[in-house]
């Protein structure tokens, strides 16, 4: 599957019908599009997702989400795509096209050849939004909005799949921070999708839907009620947790407007302060305060990181002394098991040493000089081997299955990894950056108290209100996230109650025989899921250390005692997989310890990794595709990543990414280059990159 073009029309930067020609070919599979900040290169990339996903956007992306939820709704966040300049001129259409080819079709859909056309419209006067897929007769192929989701989730690119198409190369960095609870559900989401496993998935939450309401429906009166009554506290718990995840983004947008309010002041009071009254820099001095506040925040994340396993920590003792015992139950487990097989061997060399033929010649020996032998021979036997005769017993047995005893080596292993030292650094750091901060702003008062001018201390008294307000908004949203937090908890604890008061409720004979024979499908069904997760996640741990080995440096140049090996483990229950990263010894290596770079490459790997198992081709758009790499790691990310990334790769990169040198490493594999141009406050893709690069055709 390919995208051979995409028209724009009146969307946010792009004025008119803005054009890009797509096609590329097997030797030439790269399109370069290149383009200045604030030009429009995200906006191109939104622009596509829009087109295929509408209101559902908001999952793909985190930021997406959280820009909807700023504006209360996607109609108010989706009114400002219009074109300002379209708006000027009375129209209040936008629209994006996407034209698609080698379209793998239903084989039940007639259609002439294996192109169609994505067509989304929104009229922000109707408030309106329209979404057409056409043949190339301009005829509609589905005339219902869910057959036509439902055919580009299965045909073209499924939404779970999408954050593996469509993304930005520097953000996902962030996606290595990700819990193991969020990455195994980002994963078992996506290799779902890639691998058709979704369709098994979907069928076995149905059935258990099922079960659910056969079991809801045949409880006695009370029990109902109880159920009902806890169904209605999850949904209310689950509103107030929308409401806040609303005022939260209404807050973080609140707050951007007065950071930026407060700079404006700053910038103005750096200008205007009296620079003989101090040898100070004003303007150095609250650089450095903005410095520290940065800094401040990302020790503050790392405090609350590490907090999580500070009650682990402080049972590290006891966990300590319950992998003694598992050691030392695995350690008399494996001599009993050992001394039991050569007691065994000895007892049968015995037998056929004295009980099977061959015989003596001068005849057999006495049965009383068999006891003697075979019993001196046990005596020696016994000795040779070092084998006691006693079986080793222990006070206290831990009864674990294997997954307890690798939750708790694990635990265990992250306590160590994030070391008391760890602790006692990040708050000394904390209070360091305390003081220092402390002391600059008291300078910057300092300063500021000198000033008289009406218009200077008209902007102090402006600038501190508004520094208040936007403290007072931070605090607000911490709280709200202690109330989210205590509703999650809340919603984990009904969801047990919920199915635990189900499970009461075994109701009659046919009932039973009907909750049986369902449990048999979803058994057979995650048989089946489990099967195939096993039989992908070798191969895509496979993958993954290889294509890390091709571009992380530091598994280079004597580096390899870094990264040595990747596992991928199924979650319990099937609900996700779990990549670990791990040195020469066999450790995990915590990813968060990797530099951002790093994580970047990491996720970048991943990425290629799962694409590669997909039973279909996709065409990948990568914004900021070089991200914040350093030099080395960008070499070996142009000459060993993208280019067998995809059939078809779309990079939307600046000058500074793509340099003229870094441009001719991946020359060869330009099909075509664009670079977006804005003239006018109107973007539009001229032929050609930077520095009048000549378009690739």
């Amino acid at each position: 599957m390919k995208i051979s073009s995409i028209v724009l029309n009146n969307f946010i930067q792009y004025y008119g019908n803005v054009v890009i020609n797509l096609e590329t070919n097997k030797d030439k599979n790269i399109i370069l599009v290149g383009g200045k900040n604030g030009y429009g290169k995200t906006n191109f990339l939104i622009s596509i997702v829009w087109c295929l996903y509408g209101e559902k956007i908001i999952q793909i992306d985190e930021s997406f989400k959280r820009e909807v939820q700023k504006e209360s709704n996607y109609q108010k966040f989706i009114k400002q795509s219009l074109n300002w300049k379209s708006r000027d001129d009375g129209k209040s259409e936008f629209s994006v096209e996407i034209q698609f080819e080698d379209i793998d079709y239903p084989a039940n859909l007639k259609v002439n050849d294996n192109r169609l056309l994505i067509k989304r419209v929104f009229n922000t006067q109707k408030v309106e939004e329209s979404l057409s897929i056409l043949n190339t007769d301009g005829q509609e192929l589905f005339f219902e909005l869910e057959d036509k989701i439902s055919f580009i989730n299965d045909y073209l690119i499924p939404l779970e799949a999408a954050k593996f198409v469509f993304f930005d190369a520097e953000k996902i960095a962030s996606w290595a921070e990700l819990s193991t609870k969020d990455e195994g559900s980002v994963l078992n989401d996506a290799l779902g999708k890639l691998l058709g496993l979704d369709l098994f998935e979907n069928l076995k939450d149905d059935i258990n839907t099922y079960i659910d309401n056969l079991r809801k429906e045949s409880a006695p009166s009370n029990l109902r009620e109880q159920i009902d009554n806890t169904e209605q506290a999850i949904k209310l718990n689950a509103r107030k947790i929308e409401e806040i995840d609303l005022k939260s983004a209404l807050n973080d947008n609140e707050v951007q407007e007065l950071k930026k309010k407060i700079n404006e002041y700053q910038i103005f009071l750096n200008q205007n302060s009296k620079k003989e009254t101090s040898s100070i820099n004003r303007e150095a001095l609250y650089s450095e305060i903005v410095k520290l506040l940065e800094r401040k925040t990302i020790i503050e994340k790392q405090f609350n990181d590490l907090s999580e396993i500070i009650p682990i920590a402080m049972l590290s003792g006891k966990i300590e002394e319950v992998i003694e015992q598992l050691e030392l139950q695995s350690q008399v487990k494996s001599t009993n098991e050992s001394n039991a097989e050569i007691t065994r061997k000895m007892e049968n060399f015995i037998e056929q040493l004295f009980n099977k033929p061959p015989e003596p010649e001068d005849g057999s020996m006495s049965f009383r000089n068999k006891v003697f032998y075979s019993e001196k021979a046990q005596v020696l036997l016994n000795e040779l081997f070092n084998v006691s005769d006693e079986f080793n017993e222990l006070k206290l047995e831990l009864d674990l299955n294997k997954a307890d005893t690798d939750l708790i080596y694990k635990a265990f292993q992250l306590i160590k990894q994030q070391s008391k030292e760890l602790f006692e650094t990040t708050i000394s750091d904390f209070n360091s950056i305390r003081i220092t901060l402390t002391e600059a702003e008291k300078n910057i008062k300092i300063l500021d108290s000198v000033l008289e001018d009406e218009t200077i201390l008209e902007t102090i008294t402006k600038n501190d209100e508004a520094e208040r307000k936007k403290d007072k908004i931070i605090a607000e949203n911490g709280a709200l996230k202690i109330q989210k937090e205590k509703l999650e908890s809340d919603n984990n604890r009904l969801n047990q109650q919920y199915t635990l008061q189900l499970q009461k409720s075994s109701g009659n004979q046919i009932i039973k025989k009907k909750i049986s024979i369902a449990k048999k499908y979803i058994d057979s069904l995650q048989t089946f899921i489990d099967n195939q997760k096993r039989g992908k996640k070798e191969a895509l741990a496979s993958k993954l250390i290889a294509e890390l080995q091709k571009l992380m440096h530091k598994m280079q140049n004597g580096h390899s005692g870094f990264i040595k090996d990747s596992r991928i483990d199924i979650l319990p229950d099937g609900k996700g997989l779990k990549v670990s990263i791990l040195d020469s010894e066999g450790n995990e290596i915590p990813k968060e310890t990797f530099s951002t770079g790093e994580k970047q490459i990491y996720i970048s790997c991943l990425i290629k990794s799962i694409l590669s198992e997909s039973i279909q081709n996709y065409p990948i758009f990568i914004d900021t595709p070089l991200g914040r790499l350093d030099h080395e790691h960008i070499e070996n990310i142009l000459n060993n990543y993208y280019p067998d990334l995809s059939s078809q790769i779309i990079l939307l990169a600046t000058n500074n990414e793509v340099t003229p040198r870094r441009y001719s490493m991946i020359a060869s594999k330009i099909s075509k280059a664009y670079l977006i141009v804005n003239e006018d406050k109107k973007s539009f893709f001229k032929p050609g990159y930077f520095q009048s690069y000549e378009n690739k055709n």
